[in-house]
């Protein structure tokens, strides 16, 4: 009973901080998230060490302590970058989305086409057995990065309602659509729109806070 008083006399000291706290969680996992990158298949976008700032608003926001929209607001576009959760397992993923509903996808070693026209790429530079290269993908101009000798890959499908495909930035060290089929759009979290901070002593100090993705 005295530990019952105790607590009531303490919730109601501290009412409003506790509302407030319950509120800011409640938007972080209604409206925005963060995530955490563990490896470097979207390099050179993103490397292991970024924590992500990840916007439930772009789609709609999401049902507080779920992972299921309250209403949707918009569908990803060609180019976004998103946190998903794959058909085979239950892991937070990020990827770039290549391909929307309805699209005719077809892979060529590293020529990717989205309804028979080539995505454009032009090369930027090679060193240490890594080529990387500029390509635009809808609206977003992004950098991906190849092995230099790649292995050769086929892959040809059209993407199904309600699905996305997508595809690390990395593009020969990504485990993607291309292996494990598309992305449902209900299992989609939210766009990244910036690294919050980054630990990774890959990035120069002034892109370790607060940087835009592309």
């Amino acid at each position: 009973m005295k530990r019952f008083k105790r607590i009531r006399s303490f919730t109601r000291r501290n009412a409003g901080l506790i509302l407030f706290v319950l509120g800011m969680f409640c938007m972080r996992t209604g409206v925005a998230d963060w995530s955490y990158v563990p490896t470097g298949s979207m390099e050179p976008t993103l490397y292991p060490g970024d924590w992500l700032l990840v916007s439930k608003r772009h789609y709609g926001p999401s049902i507080p302590f779920t992972d299921s929209r309250l209403f949707t607001l918009g569908e990803p576009s060609r180019g976004d970058v998103i946190t998903f959760y794959p058909p085979h397992t239950d892991e937070l993923f990020v990827k770039r989305v290549v391909g929307i509903p309805g699209d005719s996808i077809e892979v060529t070693g590293r020529d990717v086409y989205i309804n028979g026209e080539r995505i454009p790429r032009r090369v930027l530079e090679t060193a240490d057995g890594v080529l990387v290269a500029e390509e635009r993908l809808g609206d977003v101009t992004h950098k991906v990065q190849f092995a230099e000798r790649s292995p050769p890959s086929a892959f040809r499908a059209v993407v199904p309602e309600d699905k996305y495909f997508v595809m690390g930035d990395n593009r020969d060290n990504s485990s993607d659509s291309r292996f494990w089929g598309y992305v449902d759009s209900e299992h989609i979290v939210g766009k990244v729109t910036h690294v919050a901070a980054s630990f990774s002593s890959r990035r120069p100090l002034s892109e370790r806070i607060a940087v835009p993705v592309e």
